[in-house]
């Protein structure tokens, strides 16, 4: 009987134990809690913020470190993930280093929270949802002194790019010995792509 009362005594000292470190979120734990943890076979898991929700997979960062991840759908599929949702992810601890990262062997993906109080940074909805496919830029007038240009952008946030522009007087490249083929406009301010010469027999 105190054999039996000893090996109840150490067991609720050992849960006593899983939910202190469940509460403390020991980042051995990489966020997760140990309890839960051990309920889902030993993996890892991460709480993120979902950024953006993709076909077969979602863009989210780690609460702790704004890090961003692409996270691929288990067989549970789209269980209903929206922008600004808490979710915690159980993988196996490694993670692709491209980026975004891709956390490997993805077991499962829960919803903790609807709406999280984490604040997704400005620089990651800008990777995230801007596309210079959404910037369209038109020549309107061109003189000697100057370019008109219309840029068009419609991204949520506007695309942030820098390019240089230079009038140049279009002109006859005169050095032009016509050997090989040429490719492309043939100007002394530009140069001519060339194949080699064809030889026929």
């Amino acid at each position: 009987m105190k054999k039996f009362l000893k090996i109840v005594l150490i067991i609720i000292g050992i849960l006593i134990c899983i939910f202190l470190l469940d509460i403390l979120q020991a980042k051995i734990f990489k966020n997760g809690s140990l309890l839960n943890i051990i309920l889902n076979n030993m993996t890892y898991s991460m709480k993120a913020v979902v950024v953006k929700v993709n076909d077969n997979s979602l863009l989210a960062i780690d609460k702790n470190t704004d890090e961003l991840y692409s996270i691929k759908f288990t067989e549970e599929g789209n269980i209903g993930f929206e922008k600004g949702q808490e979710i915690l992810v159980y993988y196996n601890g490694t993670v692709n280093t491209i980026y975004p990262g891709v956390p490997d062997g993805v077991k499962k993906i829960k919803i903790i929270k609807e709406e999280s109080e984490k604040e997704i940074p400005e620089s990651i909805l800008r990777y995230c949802y801007n596309s210079i496919e959404n910037v369209k830029a038109t020549v309107n007038e061109v003189t000697t002194r100057s370019i008109t240009i219309t840029i068009t952008d419609t991204n949520e946030l506007p695309y942030e790019y820098l390019d240089d522009y230079t009038i140049y007087e279009k002109v006859k490249n005169e050095k032009y010995t016509g050997t090989g083929e040429i490719i492309g406009e043939n100007t002394e301010h530009s140069t001519s792509g060339f194949t080699r010469n064809r030889i026929r027999i």
